[in-house]
This record gives structure tokens, C-alpha cells and sequence, in this order.
């Protein structure tokens, strides 16, 4: 491991190197590797806070102590959980990246290393396989890519987990555990402690496949984006004030499953942080096949996809308050200043009940027409209920709705299915509490 980070860094440059460390196995291992290659004047660590369990604190002092030990400069932040549009995990990383580049900037640093190693790259694939299959998602944990003014290096994408624990064990070198890593609460954690180990007994060479397939899946998205570099051009695709805009001709020689690459390439190249779905793709690729010479498809966060004969654009039209959130269970969310979260529970801590567990759940802020079920042939349109109960219409713009597969179950403070229907089979509780 050592030779093999000692040329991932001269490969690179790598100057002055900012190293991520959570305190955990991995990480500590990267810290140890590079202290013996690399200047230690050159280096240093950065941690994030994220305030989410009771140890966090006590690891942010496991850190500090280590660097104080190995005499590295250590720098860290603590996140305050503000509200936002993406789920917990999302909003966690976009803010914990967000702060390594502020230092990075602030004090001089070129590279930041993280500890990702190759299980972490296999899960990472078989995540984005199962959620969504789209290939630009399944390929998207790179050994080298460009970071903020620098780079961002994860030199121990070659070597297992395993591999990391023995040369933990051959120093004695003490790391922190956190034990919700071993609760099957998440997706990540379920195929990590279930999956995974089954399908190495399967075959012993399992992460190895997975490197091979992210390497060779990645070659052919780099000379399929050459290509769609070309049809951009043709289509003088502009993006000025967060505005994407466009000439559709060129596009509509490719087949529907090349238009499907193609734009999942414009996206990630104009719109990183919008997430779009297979459904919402497959839309804009009728909308602009079709006969119809103008045509909508509605993405999240209230962007849209717009055609207008020959021509497209991708907008933004509505207010800040606004948001859709695809839920999983067991993870949480920040909203409106609150901490939601939603999990399978026993009937006497239930909220509501259904008969099925649901395909997608959507947290989001109300939409024209939205209509709550009052009955099993009976409907009220929601914007009545706000009038009945008196909800200014600040606030309404404002309040969570919960859907399970596009049906109303559950409005903040106002509307709960179960008070209607009879009681259900599977129980569901919402956990909405004060930051």
C-alpha cells in the first residue's frame, strides 16, 4: 500500500495535501501512509463534526489527539444540520466537501485525499445499479478527479478493506468504530453486512470485477462524451443565469437510447447538483421526438424542461421555499429546521398505516391540484383544507406532505390518511423534531 500511495502522489503532483479523516479505520491508515512518504510541513488533516450521534464529539478528540501526536496540523468544523432540499446524507456531504474547500483555498493546499478503498467503490456501484442504473451515477467514485482550485486523490481504491484492517493490526495503529455502521438501517449498510459477503463467497475476486467494469465503463463514457462535446457545439448549447438553452436538431439524429447518455451528459455537465430520474429522461426524449411542438416534463426542485419548436430550455421558476425529497426509510432529512425521518414501526408507535410499503416515497411542498383521500370514494382538495384550518399562506408554501407512491398520506399538523381509512396492515412513524 505504501509504494503504491508513494506513486499515486508523485503521479499527481501532490504538493501540499489535505487529508480527510473521520477517525475511522480507513482513514487513519491513509494519515499513517502518507506521514511516512511525504513532508509532514506539506500536509495536514480536516475533519467535519457532523453532530448526528452522541460519540461524534469524543471523535472529533480522537482526531485532534492523533494529529497532536503525529504533530500534523488538524483543522476542523462542526455542520449545524441547516435546512435543505437533499436528504441528511446529501446535505451532510455537500456541506463537509464544502468546508474542504474552503480550507484547502484558505491555506495553500493542492490535493485532498480521501480514504475510499475498493469495497466502498463496489458498494458504491451496486447502490447506483439498484437505485437508479444510470451509468454517469454507477461510475461516479473516480481515483482522480479535479476538486474546487486543486484535486481530489482516494489512493486506496485499489485495496480492500481487509487489506486496510491488517496494516492497521501490523502498526497497532487505534482507530474509532461507529456502530450504526453495523445496523441495517440504510442500503449501504444492508448490502455492505448481507450482500456482499455472500456474493464474495460466490466468487473471491468479486472487487476486483467491480474495479475492471468501473474502469472500462468509464473509458466508454469518456469517448461517448467527446462525441456529445461535438453535438453540444451543434446545438449551441448555451448555459447563462442558470439557464440552459438550445437548438433540438442535432440531438434528434441519435437513437432514444443514445439520447438517453446524451442527456444525462448535459445534465452533468450544466446542472451537477440536479438529480434526474430515468422517468423524467425518457420524458424530455418524447417531448422533443414528439409531434407536438411544445411540451414540458416537470424535474425536481422545480426545474424544468422546456421545447418550444426547434429550440429547449432547462429553468428554474419558483420560489426558494420549495422542495421534493425522495425518502428512504431509516434516514434522516433536514426540513424547514427540523430533523424528518420516516421508518417501519409497531402499531402502538405508529403515525399511519398502509397496505403495502410503497415503490417511492416523496417528501415535498404542496402542487397545484393536490387532492387528500377523505375516503375510499371521497376526495378534499388540500388548498380547502388550508383555508378551513387556517393556515396563512406563507406557511402553506412551506408545510411537508408525504406521499407514498403519488397518494397523499400525511400533511404537517393538518392531515393524516389513517384518520380516515380503516387501520392498515404495515406501520409507519414519522420521527419531525426541532433541530
Amino acid at each position: 500500500m505504501v509504494t503504491n500511495v508513494r506513486k499515486i502522489l508523485k503521479q499527481y503532483h501532490a504538493h501540499n495535501v489535505l487529508i480527510a479523516v473521520s477517525g475511522g479505520v480507513d482513514s487513519i491508515v491513509l494519515t499513517d501512509i502518507v506521514s511516512k512518504i511525504h513532508p509532514k510541513n506539506h500536509m495536514a488533516v480536516v475533519n467535519v463534526d457532523h453532530d448526528l450521534r452522541p460519540e461524534s464529539q469524543s471523535e472529533v478528540e480522537f482526531v485532534k489527539k492523533f494529529c497532536e501526536k503525529s504533530q500534523l496540523k488538524f483543522f476542523t468544523s462542526k455542520w449545524d444540520h441547516h435546512q435543505s432540499n437533499l436528504g441528511m446524507e446529501a446535505a451532510a456531504r455537500k456541506f463537509r466537501y464544502g468546508y474542504f474547500k474552503q480550507v484547502m483555498d484558505q491555506y495553500g493546499f493542492d490535493t485532498l485525499l480521501t480514504a475510499h478503498h475498493a469495497n466502498d467503490l463496489s458498494e458504491n456501484i451496486l447502490m447506483k445499479l439498484i437505485r437508479s442504473g444510470n451509468v454517469y451515477e454507477v461510475t461516479s467514485l473516480k481515483s482522480h478527479r479535479d476538486f474546487g482550485n486543486g484535486q481530489l486523490l482516494r489512493p486506496l481504491l485499489g485495496f480492500s478493506k481487509n487489506v486496510i484492517k491488517q496494516y492497521a493490526n501490523k502498526h497497532d495503529l487505534k482507530h474509532v468504530q461507529d456502530e450504526t455502521n453495523f445496523e441495517d438501517i440504510t442500503m449501504r449498510n444492508r448490502l455492505r453486512n448481507d450482500i456482499f459477503p455472500q456474493l464474495q463467497e460466490e466468487n473471491g475476486q468479486l472487487l476486483r470485477h467491480f474495479k475492471l467494469f468501473d474502469e472500462q465503463a468509464g473509458a466508454l463514457i469518456e469517448i461517448a462524451n467527446q462525441r456529445f462535446a461535438e453535438i453540444a457545439s451543434q446545438m449551441k448549447l448555451l448555459s447563462t443565469n442558470g439557464e440552459i438553452t438550445g437548438n433540438l436538431l442535432p440531438v434528434r439524429q441519435l437513437t432514444s437510447n443514445q439520447q438517453t447518455l446524451f442527456w444525462g451528459y448535459v445534465f452533468k455537465q450544466n446542472l451537477v447538483e440536479l438529480s434526474i430520474s430515468n422517468k423524467q429522461i425518457q420524458q424530455i426524449i418524447d417531448v422533443v421526438m414528439g409531434d407536438k411542438p411544445n411540451g414540458t416534463v416537470n424535474l425536481e426542485h422545480s426545474w424544468n424542461f422546456t421545447r418550444i419548436y426547434d429550440q429547449f430550455k432547462i429553468s428554474r421558476i419558483v420560489g426558494d421555499s420549495d422542495f421534493e425529497i425522495e425518502i428512504e426509510l431509516g434516514q434522516k432529512y433536514s426540513v424547514n429546521n427540523k430533523i424528518f425521518r420516516l421508518t417501519i414501526s409497531t402499531e402502538e408507535n405508529a403515525t399511519f398505516s398502509v397496505d403495502e410499503i410503497p415503490k417511492h416515497i416523496i417528501l415535498r411542498t404542496r402542487q397545484t391540484g393536490d387532492r387528500l383521500t377523505i375516503s375510499p370514494s371521497e376526495h378534499q382538495k388540500l388548498s380547502k383544507r388550508f383555508i378551513n384550518k387556517k393556515i396563512s399562506k406563507e406557511e402553506r408554501n412551506k408545510i411537508p406532505i408525504l406521499l407514498f407512491d403519488n397518494q397523499i398520506i400525511w400533511v404537517e399538523k393538518i392531515y393524516n390518511l389513517s384518520d380516515y381509512l380503516k387501520k392498515r396492515r404495515i406501520f409507519f412513524k414519522i420521527d419531525f423534531d426541532e433541530v
